[in-house]
């Protein structure tokens, strides 16, 4: 009976230490503190990205660079914290279908929902197929990234989980080029020589058939994994010109027809679109597309 006490009492301890731990951490994050986080329920790591300020664009001589890379300076004045992965399927769904039957669904008894992702099993595992829940979310329109955000955002918000003024969305497109860039100024975030093919494959996932399970390449300098390659990512920004001179956390134009999309994916050439300051754009309810994805921010709030 003492015994059954004692363990009884080192239970309560171990308890209650976690509950103090998970206490700390959640006051780390909401002073913008914690090193990195992890959104409870669905696992998705989170990295915090410093403030500062960095050269957007890309210079004239680089190899494939296109007219609307112009360079200027970008200031990013708050911390934030930035998806470590893309968003994985198994996060989507997990907030978006909550419940959901993966082991009984089969391809031909129709779509998950309008934009099921394309590479959703294996089927070389068998009948019915081997889940990829590692593999990145793709087949998503911008208004579904935007919503499972928003859904994120909602559940932190009831659990008393978030930083003042900050909401989980998309990353703006000034955001997505200074988190990728993680300090570097070439063409890629990680320095070597960028005709190197093979070096070129250690950090991008590009030009191999399909996309794969996230954070298999080397991840930038933050601790960033994919930023080249896999999918594209969906920005908040309408797509258009740069701001002219200097900015400041800029958001983008106020209106559009097409949203930005960034990084490459893993199909086409090893090269042009991959690079940290490529461009892209996409019309915001396309659906169909295995290459596009996104990753998500925590950072501050913004209204238009």
């Amino acid at each position: 009976m003492k015994r059954q006490v004692t363990i009884l009492a080192a239970l309560a301890l171990l308890l209650a230490a976690s509950a103090a731990f998970a206490a700390d951490d959640v006051a780390a994050l909401k002073q913008l503190k914690a090193a990195d986080w992890t959104v409870p329920g669905i696992e998705m790591k989170m990295r915090l990205v410093p403030a500062g300020t960095f050269t957007m664009g890309s210079p004239k001589e680089e190899a494939d660079r296109r007219e609307d890379e112009a360079r200027h300076e970008v200031t990013i004045t708050r911390p934030l914290y930035v998806g470590v992965y893309e968003v994985r399927q198994k996060e989507y769904y997990d907030i978006m279908l909550p419940g959901f039957d993966h082991a009984s669904w089969q391809f031909w008894r129709g779509p998950l929902h309008v934009g099921a992702a394309y590479n959703y099993r294996d089927w070389q595992g068998g009948e019915g197929g081997k889940l990829r829940p590692n593999y990145p979310m793709e087949c998503v329109t911008w208004h579904k990234a935007v919503e499972f955000c928003k859904k994120i955002t909602a559940q932190e918000e009831k659990a008393g989980r978030l930083p003042e003024g900050y909401v989980y969305r998309l990353p703006t497109e000034a955001e997505w080029e200074y988190a990728c860039r993680a300090g570097t100024k070439g063409p890629y975030n990680v320095e070597g020589d960028p005709k190197n093919k093979d070096h070129l494959k250690t950090f991008a996932h590009v030009d191999e058939g399909e996309t794969t399970d996230v954070g298999r390449k080397k991840p930038n300098a933050w601790g960033l994994y994919d930023m080249h390659g896999n999918v594209y990512e969906w920005c908040l920004d309408w797509y258009g010109p740069y701001p002219t001179g200097k900015a400041k956390d800029p958001t983008g134009p106020a209106e559009g027809k097409k949203k930005v999309g960034r990084g490459g994916c893993w199909c086409g050439e090893t090269g042009p679109f991959l690079r940290s300051a490529s461009r892209y754009q996409f019309e915001p309810d396309v659906n169909f597309y295995a290459i596009l994805g996104f990753r998500v921010v925590l950072g501050p709030e913004i209204t238009r």
